[in-house]
């Protein structure tokens, strides 16, 4: 299990323990987890929606789930020719390019799944049964079990970067399938006269090998399958695939054999370093290995042991295999002066633009704000929130126009209060099932309603815009702010709730802590994994809640903001925003320049509800906000826009073209301030109020981070 530490000098101390706000009305979900193991105890917490093993618990259990470098799959029903677990690998020259494997770049790229290795028993029927328990952050607990539930049963620890798949069997005769076929077996030697090793080799070359911790004797009954001659079995079985064309892959394997994660303790610092602390399994003398990813090891401080072991993941580059319990990282670039506002607006403001900006401000705060804000949709009145948010803290600060910043303040207050009292359209509900916030609407019109938020999918796009409007709206009348505080810090305990002390919601809902960024897909199961799309707005979720911790002073608090800011940056970069230079996506992927919809198993250039390209790059931009400039380096949006966007933007009309030209503003301010200036009669993102689109492009490209 994932345990989090927090000290004095830690980070991950509760927001609160007190039950949600009563404005909450309580709801049980329609959706029940399924196939939960309750006898464990502490299943009784609350159960997450969006992490890795999410598709065990839904539907009928059967997708598959992806904890990195491996994918694996419940085997089972009629329709099946092998039933248990299995485990799928493919390298990086068997992947699936489409839809023209020509093509360059290609659309999309994905594995797959090909049971390569099926755990399974003799006494295993295609009516057993499979519980989930010890589900966290990095890891859970599978077990299988005949259906007269005997009390035998196969369990398997399963964590984030495993490298050994492990089975602890209980009085089961151990039958193994392979779809790949099995080419040879021959038993290779005891190991330190405890563990029985056999080599597999098999059809497509590939070679994996098996470690038991007691007497295993197999034999092949088909090409496909082997059975246990040595009768019921007790103990540890581990299997695991050896690279290509690596000597010394296999001294270490034998090395580590009879080690496994089971867990780890999670420790985050205000000096920006956080720390795995990984919890073992099985032999305790030994160290960990474990599989790391790319941007851990650009980030490792008091480094574990590299090893030379490599294999392929499905969308994230090379895991690389290090050995040692304790991981260690820090991030030096902390967004510490990234807050509401640049601090040194006048030397980048001429007198003739902050004129010009006036003129339109006024013109913006004439608006309905009633008629634009107040939908049927939690997302889209989000945005249009913090669009007047934006506007308020322009005249207030930005051109300190404090008179009229107060009109602003006003209005947006008297709007803002109906969600505050939660009295909106789409209402929001305390969901007693998952335990979580989410919106009523789901219930009667739907799953997919207002992208399936009551589903569990873009609590931090959705909430974002929310506790952004609210933190702009605190800094500039903290009485309002402290009113409506217990609303706003509910909303930010549904996503990123540090702390298993509060019983309410689950730990980090969104943000995955090994990948570095979060998933969006709620409970939807899913054949390729969870999924995230639009990277900016998962940025707008913790800068938001950043400022939210300053305007009420939480300085703990927004240094893990900061902490997790910078991961999810250092992650953008290495996995969503591409550079020509990129290694961790083929090459024929590459000149694509983002990835689209980023599945744990799949990418895909394209998006939910638009295949065009100004959709595909617009949705991993918006909102623009100071924040930008940090996730979005200068070096990456000159290549985005010199290759994909600057030879289309002439011929789009839409208001994605706006998005596409506020981001612009990062390299080539002045033209973007020429086209929000001189273009009037352009769309506009129903997120940017043209105040904002000139006052950002007045204020960007100075440096790389505002």
């Amino acid at each position: 299990m994932l345990r989090y530490s927090h000290t004095d000098c830690d980070l991950l101390s509760p927001i609160s323990i007190d039950p949600p706000s009563q404005l909450f009305e309580r709801r049980e979900h329609v959706i029940k987890p399924t196939r939960l193991d309750y006898n464990t105890g502490n299943q009784r917490n609350p159960i997450q929606t969006n992490k890795f093993y999410g598709n065990l618990m839904l539907d009928n259990g059967q997708d598959p789930i992806w904890p990195l470098p491996y994918g694996l799959r419940w085997e089972r029903g009629q329709n099946r020719d092998f039933l248990g677990f299995s485990v799928s690998h493919v390298d990086d020259d068997k992947k699936v390019f489409g839809p023209d494997p020509n093509q360059n770049p290609v659309e999309f790229y994905y594995s797959l799944y090909i049971p390569t290795i099926v755990f399974s028993a003799k006494e295993l029927g295609s009516n057993h049964e499979l519980l989930l328990s010890n589900m966290s952050e990095f890891s859970s607990t599978v077990k299988l079990f005949p259906y007269d539930r005997s009390g035998s049963y196969i369990s398997f620890p399963i964590s984030r970067g495993m490298t050994f798949i492990t089975a602890e069997y209980k009085d089961l005769i151990p039958l193994f399938h392979s779809e790949t076929g099995f080419k040879k077996i021959e038993l290779s030697r005891r190991i330190a006269n405890r563990y029985t090793k056999w080599k597999f080799f098999l059809k497509d070359d590939s070679v994996w090998l098996l470690y038991a911790n007691g007497k295993l004797t197999l034999e092949a009954k088909s090409l496909h399958k082997l059975e246990a001659t040595s009768g019921q079995y007790s103990g540890i079985i581990q299997v695991i695939k050896v690279p290509a064309r690596n000597q010394e892959a296999e001294v270490v394997f034998d090395n580590n054999a009879g080690t496994y994660p089971i867990g780890a303790e999670l420790h985050a610092s205000a000096d920006g370093t956080y720390t795995f602390n990984w919890e073992v399994g099985g032999d305790k003398s030994k160290p960990l290995l474990i599989y790391s990813l790319p941007h851990h090891r650009e980030s490792f401080t008091n480094a574990p042991f590299q090893t030379s072991i490599e294999l392929s993941t499905p969308t994230k580059g090379k895991a690389i295999a290090y050995i040692g319990n304790i991981w260690s990282f820090i991030e030096p670039n902390l967004p510490t002066d990234v807050e509401f506002l640049p601090t040194n607006l006048k030397s980048r403001l001429s007198d003739d633009k902050k004129m010009q900006i006036l003129e339109q401000a006024k013109k913006d705060l004439k608006l309905d704000f009633n008629k634009e804000i107040l939908t049927d949709s939690i997302y889209f009145s989000g945005k249009k929130l913090s669009k007047f948010a934006l506007l308020c803290l322009v005249l207030n600060e930005g051109l300190n126009e404090q008179n009229l910043g107060a009109i602003c303040i006003d209005k947006l207050e008297k709007i803002m209060d109906t969600y505050a009292q939660n009295r909106q359209q789409a209402k929001l509900v305390y969901d007693t099932t998952w335990k979580g916030i989410v919106g009523i609407s789901g219930f009667t019109k739907g799953a997919n309603t207002d992208f399936g938020n009551t589903w569990y999918n873009d609590h931090h796009y959705h909430y974002g815009y929310l506790i952004y409007a609210a933190a702009i709206l605190r800094h500039l009348d903290e009485e309002w702010g402290k009113q409506n505080e217990i609303w706003v810090d509910n909303l930010i305990r549904d996503v990123a709730n540090p702390s298993a002390e509060d019983s309410y919601f689950p730990v980090f809902r969104a943000f995955d802590w090994f990948n570095g960024h979060s998933w969006a897909k709620g409970l939807f199961s899913s054949v390729d994994g969870k999924d995230e799309e639009s990277t900016s707005e998962d940025v707008n979720f913790y800068y938001a809640t950043k400022l939210w911790s300053i305007a009420s002073n939480r300085p703990n608090f927004t240094k893990l903001m900061d902490l997790i800011l910078a991961i999810l940056s250092r992650s953008l970069r290495n996995y969503f925003l591409i550079e020509d230079d990129n290694k961790n996506h083929p090459e024929k992927f590459i000149k694509n320049k983002v990835t689209g919809i980023f599945f744990e198993n799949k990418v895909h250039y394209t998006t939910y509800f638009c295949s065009r390209v100004e959709c595909i790059h617009g949705i991993q931009m918006l909102p623009i906000t100071p924040i930008t400039s940090y996730t979005r380096n200068k070096n990456f949006v000159m290549q985005e826009w010199n290759q994909k966007l600057g030879p289309i933007i002439n011929s789009l009309n839409d208001t994605w073209k706006s998005i596409l030209y506020a981001n612009y503003a990062i390299i080539n301010p002045e033209a973007a301030y020429q086209f929000f200036l001189n273009n009037h009669d352009a769309l506009l993102d129903d997120g940017l109020s043209r105040t904002w689109a000139l006052f950002w492009s007045s204020i960007a490209g100075c440096d790389d981070t505002l």
